[in-house]
């Protein structure tokens, strides 16, 4: 890969970071207004179904995508499901906690929880992923990475 296209990953990456603290600030707002947290979810993910639509309608239609095909989810693994499931528990969970501890303290958390979680992933290679070693230095990052979380909550 060229430094270039690895930089566009690098960048794509802090940018999908960056917007699920506006997304749970959002959603917020919105349980705030509504008093319904589950009624925000659905809105969250309606909202986001139909975004989705729409970006994959124009790709197709410009064929910078192919036609989706369902026949493959016949053979997909029981696991295969949890996707959505664990992204419904990430939207509701941020923004039934941003109002009560903040943002940096919610997505410190998140983060801390989705870096724990991934390094269990790769290390036993779950979910057909390919095993990555829980090295020395990444485990060091780990804990670097709780200290940062307990120190911004204790602030």
């Amino acid at each position: 890969m060229s430094n270039a296209g690895r930089t566009g990953l690098l960048a794509l990456g802090v940018l999908a970071g960056a917007v699920l603290p506006v997304q749970g600030a959002v959603n917020a707002q919105l349980r705030a207004q509504l008093k319904e947290p589950l009624t925000v979810a659905v809105i969250s993910f309606a909202v986001a179904t139909f975004t989705i639509a729409v970006v994959l309608l124009v790709l197709y239609a410009t064929r910078r995508t192919p036609k989706p095909r369902i026949a493959p989810l016949k053979k997909m693994p029981w696991w295969g499901w949890l996707g959505g499931a664990c992204a419904a528990a990430y939207v509701t969970g941020t923004f039934l906690l941003i109002p009560s501890i903040g943002a940096a303290v919610t997505i410190a958390l998140t983060v801390t929880g989705q870096q724990l979680t991934s390094a269990l992933i790769d290390h036993k290679g779950l979910f057909a992923l390919p095993r990555r070693a829980l090295t020395k230095p990444r485990a060091l990052g780990l804990g670097l990475l709780i200290a940062g979380s307990l120190t911004i909550q204790l602030v």
